[in-house]
């Protein structure tokens, strides 16, 4: 399995497609099946190192499940209740008001803003299943189109961690769609507003430090190698950009994507979901087995919430997004999210099982988390836009050897997990 994994990465950096990349597949026990890597750290350096699965990047939303488990720590510990308000907690949010439609300005003209007050607050399970109705300004036209008329640049969140950056509007009353966005951003306040706690501290205590995961936080010591964000230009070349770095003093930790961490530590995270919330290898307990079932691998969308939106991907800055769709085999219906994971209700092909978890970072980071196999498994780079058509084909090949089938490797009219799909 890993041989053919191995030249597979080793021809994609060859060939420099990807700079640094890597793959893993852990079991419940934390034993890898599949642990390989390759490349560099930096394509214009190099000097810069090879990619090891101890070398740190950038997590991006992979920090969301992080994050959403510390909330339902929270919610074992009957310190709030999914069902409380948000703004019990955060004030703040109740100032954000529903953005109905924007024209924007044009012609000497202002622009022209519709908008209208919120029917309810939204609560903290709206906010753990992305129906709060809160975006992202670098993935939908609307809120990229507000942004621009506040002055400010999108994508600040991590990258500055102001209030204003976080403050976006929301394109739906609450409860009422499904809409990915920086909802796991405010449950990071509101973690920090209940434990009195700054967010990493409250992480590292609570998550990090009990499952072993000493590589992970949200800062890096300083000079420790790292693998470097790369912009793909022209559709083909990719540039080193060693300033797509966090803030790491930010007024605020959003809770959606401020962490670092390496394949080796983040793999103990899947594995300990996988044995059911208690680390294999520390015996730590970070979820009761029940929480995971309840929160992590159960479907939170009811039939009232529009689902058009689940696992589509859009993008209104195309520097740091493709268009595409995850799981293009599957209709919406057969597609769900948990408090933290997009769930496929039905076996993909030639790979994971119904009732699966999954979900993505900004730099090209991917994993699946299969409970009824008792497998997770990982792509890991760091590369921009997301949605990466050569980090996708080596994610479903990852899957496809994970499950005992062959790689594929003519891509020509290849359909698979996450590549083939309308939009990509």
């Amino acid at each position: 399995m890993g041989s053919n994994i191995k030249s597979l990465l080793e021809t994609t950096v060859k060939d420099r497609r990807l700079p640094g990349v890597g793959a893993f597949v852990v079991d419940a026990t934390g034993k890898f099946i599949l642990n390989e890597t390759a490349g560099k750290l930096n394509l214009d350096d190099e000097q810069s190192g090879d990619l090891t699965s101890d070398t740190p990047a950038p997590i991006y939303s992979c920090t969301k499940l992080v994050t959403s488990i510390a909330i339902l720590q929270l919610v074992e510990q009957g310190k709030i209740s999914l069902s409380d308000s948000a703004e019990k907690y955060f004030p703040q949010i109740s100032e954000i008001q529903v953005l109905e439609s924007i024209t924007p300005a044009a012609d000497g003209k202002p622009a022209e803003q519709k908008w209208s007050k919120p029917k309810s607050p939204p609560t903290i399970l709206q906010l753990l299943t992305h129906t709060a109705g809160f975006s992202y300004d670098f993935f939908d036209t609307p809120t990229g189109q507000w942004r621009a008329e506040t002055g400010r640049a999108p994508c600040g969140y991590h990258a500055v961690g102001d209030m204003e950056d976080f403050k976006t509007p929301l394109l739906a009353q609450p409860g009422t769609k499904y809409i990915y966005g920086v909802n796991i951003d405010y449950l990071g306040f509101i973690i920090q507003e209940v434990t009195g706690t700054r967010l990493p501290e409250h992480i590292e205590q609570s998550i990090l430090k009990p499952l072993g995961m000493n590589a992970t936080g949200a800062f890096l010591p300083k000079n420790t190698p790292r693998l470097i964000t790369h912009l793909r230009v022209n559709g083909t070349d990719l540039v080193a950009n060693p300033a797509a770095v966090n803030n790491e003093s930010p007024a605020l930790f959003g809770g959606g994507g401020y962490l670092y961490s390496t394949m080796n530590d983040f793999a103990k995270l899947l594995a300990t979901i996988l044995n059911n919330g208690t680390s294999p290898e520390t015996g730590a307990t970070i979820l009761k087995s029940e929480s995971v079932h309840k929160y992590l691998f159960t479907d939170h969308l009811d039939n009232s919430v529009d689902k058009s939106g689940l696992g589509e991907i859009g993008t209104c800055v195309p520097v740091l997004s493709n268009e595409g769709r995850f799981f293009p085999s599957l209709s919406v219906e057969q597609k769900g999210w948990s408090c933290a994971l997009l769930l496929n209700h039905e076996d993909l092909p030639n790979g994971r099982k119904k009732g699966s978890g999954a979900w993505a970072g900004l730099g090209n980071l991917y994993y699946w988390i299969d409970p009824s196999s008792g497998v997770a498994g990982m792509i890991w780079t760091s590369v921009l836009p997301f949605m990466d058509p050569d980090v996708l084909y080596l994610f479903d090949q990852v899957e496809r050897v994970a499950y005992g089938h062959e790689i594929v490797t003519d891509r020509k009219g290849l359909v698979g997990n996450h590549i083939g799909a309308p939009k990509l």
